[in-house]
Parts: structure tokens; sequence; C-alpha cells
């Protein structure tokens, strides 16, 4: 079967995510989940009905909800790490250390409570876990770019000693000079993540009864435009094209009208796409303003394959949501 080309693929992208939002929307999961979360934080009536401040309502829904997620998540884990080999004893002990370290050190438990809560109030919960590199460029000082010039010349001097016939080829004080660098990259961070990501923003293959059989996933970030069009890591034609399309909470852009009046966007907000296609084993980047790719789709960067969690509550029988507590 011949290979598809990017635009066919960027195209086939699309199509699945307003499939899938369209399915979300004739299901009615995001109504349902917006009306858990008035429960929750006690908004029990219809924004219609008039006196309400004479109504009362006992929030059952809150009370069920921070009963149950304590104890689930109130304690810190402790990991075991168990050798396949006797040999490898030593090593499973200090994995175990490190383990139970960072979950400590970075403070996993915090995103993964807030999914917990998730978990028991829609009745499933997400969270986004790898190892985050992150390197930013800084402005060397002088005393920096003075001692960097002082050892490039004293490697100059030993080369022309070593090589006298040499030394009318290699560069004088100035040139050497002129070649040292005025920044340099600092790895500002270099370890493991774990990011709770909202239900809304987790998009799925309609098709699938679980995060096991699905055959794509995608994540929706919501940004600045001027933010997204100045990230170097989106191609320069691509970012061209960006345009606002979303409010600042994009969860009610399909909300009732007396809603959306009340979350009105300050500022130019874009969409973006993180789209994760389990089937070819690829990930890609893409805004549903544009027509190409900002990241064109690139081999998983993640060795176990996409990189997010499902916590499930109630299964329910050839459905792809489960039911929360609620």
């Amino acid at each position: 079967m011949a290979r598809k080309s990017k635009t066919e693929r960027f195209e086939v992208a699309q199509r699945r995510l307003r499939a899938s939002a369209r399915w979300r929307d004739e299901m009615g999961y995001d109504g349902l989940w917006r009306r858990m979360t008035d429960l929750y934080r006690g908004k029990h009536w219809p924004r219609t009905t008039v006196l309400q401040e004479d109504m009362i309502a006992v929030n059952l829904a809150f009370s069920t909800i921070n009963v149950i997620a304590p104890s689930v998540s109130v304690n810190y884990p402790k990991v075991i790490v168990s050798p396949n080999k006797e040999e490898n004893q030593d090593r499973a002990t200090f994995v175990e250390a490190v383990i139970n370290y960072l979950w400590r050190h970075h403070d996993f438990r915090k995103p993964f409570q807030r999914a917990v809560k998730d978990f028991l109030i829609f009745g499933h919960g997400w969270l986004k876990v790898g190892w985050k590199f992150v390197e930013q460029e800084r402005t060397l000082g002088d005393a920096e770019r003075d001692e960097m010039f002082q050892t490039a010349v004293s490697e100059m001097d030993i080369l022309a000693a070593e090589d006298p016939f040499m030394a009318g080829e290699l560069p004088d004080n100035a040139q050497v000079a002129a070649d040292i660098p005025t920044t340099s990259m600092t790895v500002v961070e270099d370890q493991p993540f774990v990011e709770r990501i909202s239900p809304f923003d987790m998009y799925v293959d309609p098709e699938a009864t679980c995060i096991e059989d699905a055959k794509w996933i995608a994540q929706r970030i919501t940004r600045r435009v001027e933010d997204a069009k100045s990230d170097k890591r989106y191609k320069a034609s691509a970012r061209k094209q960006l345009t606002a399309d979303s409010m600042i909470f994009p969860m009610y852009d399909s909300a009732e009208q007396q809603e959306r009046e009340e979350y009105l966007r300050e500022e130019d907000r874009v969409v973006i796409f993180e789209f994760y296609d389990v089937a070819e084993n690829s990930m890609s980047v893409f805004s549903m303003t544009g027509d190409e790719f900002l990241v064109d789709p690139i081999p998983m960067p993640y060795a176990y394959g996409q990189p997010f969690v499902m916590l499930r509550n109630y299964d329910v029988p050839d459905y792809f949501y489960p039911m929360g507590d609620l």
C-alpha cells in the first residue's frame, strides 16, 4: 500500500479530530462533564431558575468525592522493584530508591491527586508522563568570555610551539576574540514529568472501547497566538497561518450563549493539537486553522508509545468512557 503524503496525512488527522468532537457532542459527554463539575462545586440549579437564593440543596456530590479521594491518593506510594535475576539485586535496589525519591522530590502526587478527582467526578482521569529535556539560551558574561579567550590563546601557543611551521596559519588574537560565542545553551530541565490533563482536552478514536485499542489519541493545547507564532519548534511557514479560534476557556466554546458571555476572550487564543497516531507509531502537531503541520509526523518520541495514562473508574461494556461515582 502506497504511503500517504504529508497533505493526505494532515487531512486525515483533521477529519479524525472533527469526527471525535462530533461523536462527543452527539453522545452528550461534554455537557454531562460540565454538569458533573457544577454539581461538585455546588451549582445545582439551572441558570434560568428564578429565586435561587430560596432554594437549598445539600451538596452530596462534594462530600461523596472528598470522602473517597483521600483513601485513593493521600499517601505517597511505596514502589518496590524486584529483579528477574539474582545478579541484578543491587541494580533493583538502586532503581527502587531512585523512583521513590523522584516521586517525592518532583511531587508527582499533586498531578496524580488532581487526576484522581477527575476519575471520581467524570469517571476517568488523564495523566501525561515522560521525560522532559529543555535547553535555554543565555548570554555569556564578560568574565566567561575572557576565560574562553585566554584558553583559546593558550591552545594556539601550544600548537605553535609544537609545530613552528604551522604558526603562521594559526588565527591571531583578534580572530580568536571574534570567534568567541556571546551565548551558550543551558540545560533548564532534564527529568521525568507527570502532568494532569483535563478530560475536556483529550480526544480519542471514537471506535475505541478502551485505551489499548485506540488507533490514535490527541491532546488539545490552547495558547496565545503570539506565543505560538514565536515558537521556533514549529515550522515558520505553518506559524504564519495561525489565527485565533478559541476562547480563554475552550471547554465553554460549545456552551450556551449566557455561559459564553461570562468567559469572554481577553486575548486571542489558538488551539494546537498534539496528534499521536498509535497505528503508525508517529506524532505530529497542527492547528485546525492552518493547512499544514506545525511539526511534521515524526517517529513516536516515547519508547513505550503514546505518553498518556488513563485512570478508569466503572467501565461500561462497549463504551470508551467509564462512569464516575456521581
